[in-house]
């Protein structure tokens, strides 16, 4: 019965939490340009230079994409600009089925804008093109209504270019401050990638004017137990000298996994940095599923932090170890169990020792598993299928017993 309580207690400290809730969504500021793009589909060399990176973009329904998309977007008193670079190393076998405006250009090798004015979520526009630049706009799904914008495409051997201008209209210029829904999505159907800037269909957030910061963020790489770096490169837009602060969180199903850093720096006028922004995958705290790394980026103003940008989350998993040691454990404290209420006549003579050594085969791969950060991936996954092999021998020896007390 002591055993019974021990593997009891065991499972009561390791009883998962529920997971916890994402961050609100993706952000970017919108600075303004003083020279406009040309709507050629060529990102010509500097004509973007001074825009605001979106993104990284992540797979809608989580995760991160095989094909990369870099974007950037700006404003000026006439027009809202959007550029892409959506690279693909088979540009030749990109899909632009759709030849007909306001056809199914979506389904196609497509990058979609939508925006939302009013931040209210009435009177949201959709602005779509394929690879070969086949047009489609929509207001709340209506595609008769005419939008006023222009677009162009490119191909090259990278992937395709995207150049895309929506006309504010007489009046309709957004202040510096003004927000409006926003979300980018490419479709890339060779691949069977939706990916998006949010991560899913909900829209983001854009900001106009404010803060002038260009903030690149590449998307995470393979995330491993422990130290962990994220890339990013900032860039002061403004005229004067700006301090900046990165959060980088993680957060996962436990509070033992989460984790939150800060880095703060002083940009001058113009000045450009790569960072590599440290954060740690915590050993015990299970990320195995619903694990990610979002970044924010603000600009410390007085006593305002005005945000530059905001990332969707970054969702990464692990090899399961954890949970599978918790699995195995249950079934072993079901076998205790089992034994327990048996009548010690009915018991087999070695049913108490091959528990003992069950227990023991626990108690060494969650030794194991509490250093997994110095593990390389492959003894990780060897450990993985030594805990089923466990969790099967004590379903077994359940079994065993269960029978045993019934005859």
């Amino acid at each position: 019965m002591r055993r019974v309580l021990l593997v009891s207690g065991i499972l009561a400290v390791m009883a998962a939490t529920p997971p916890a809730a994402l961050s609100s969504p993706a952000a970017v500021s919108c600075p303004r340009l003083e020279v406009a793009p040309t709507i050629d589909g060529l990102l010509g060399a500097g004509e973007w230079s001074k825009a605001a990176a979106v993104g990284p973009f992540i797979l809608e329904g989580g995760g991160m994409p095989a094909l990369v998309t870099e974007a950037w977007i700006g404003f000026d008193d006439q027009a809202l600009y959007v550029g892409a670079r959506l690279q693909d190393p088979m540009p030749l076998a990109v899909r632009s089925a759709a030849s007909l405006r306001d056809g199914d250009v979506m389904a196609d090798d497509s990058l979609t804008v939508v925006l939302d004015p009013g931040d209210d979520g009435v009177g949201i526009m959709e602005l779509a093109l394929n690879a070969t630049g086949t047009e489609y706009d929509a207001v709340d799904g209506d595609a008769s209504p005419t939008v006023a914008w222009r677009a162009a495409t490119h191909l090259d051997e990278r992937g395709w270019l995207v150049e895309i201008a929506y006309a504010f209209g007489e009046g309709a210029v957004p202040a510096d401050g003004d927000t409006w829904g926003l979300n980018l999505r490419r479709n890339a159907p060779r691949v069977a990638e939706r990916t998006s800037m949010t991560g899913d269909a909900t829209r983001g957030t854009l900001i106009f004017g404010h803060p002038a910061l260009r903030c690149r963020v590449a998307p995470i790489e393979s995330p491993w137990y422990g130290e962990n770096a994220a890339s990013a490169s900032i860039t002061n837009l403004a005229d004067a000298e700006q301090t900046v602060k990165i959060n980088v969180r993680v957060t996962g199903p436990t509070r033992r996994a989460h984790h939150f850093n800060v880095t703060k720096l002083t940009l001058a006028a113009g000045e450009s940095r790569d960072l590599s922004l440290a954060y740690q995958v915590r050993r015990g705290g299970r990320c195995a599923v619903g694990c990610a790394v979002e970044l924010s980026v603000q600009v410390i103003a007085g006593t305002e932090a005005l945000t530059a940008l905001r990332t969707a989350p970054m969702v990464f998993e692990l090899p399961a170890l954890g949970a599978e040691l918790d699995s195995a454990v249950s079934c072993i404290a079901g076998a205790y169990k089992t034994c327990a209420l048996m009548p010690e006549d009915a018991r087999p003579f070695d049913g108490a020792s091959r528990l003992d050594m069950l227990l023991a085969r626990w108690r060494y791969l969650d030794s194991q598993q509490q250093r997994k950060a110095s593990l390389s991936p492959d003894v990780v996954m060897a450990l993985m299928n030594r805990a089923r092999a466990l969790t099967q021998d004590a379903i077994l020896l359940d079994r065993e017993l269960a029978q045993a007390a019934a005859e």
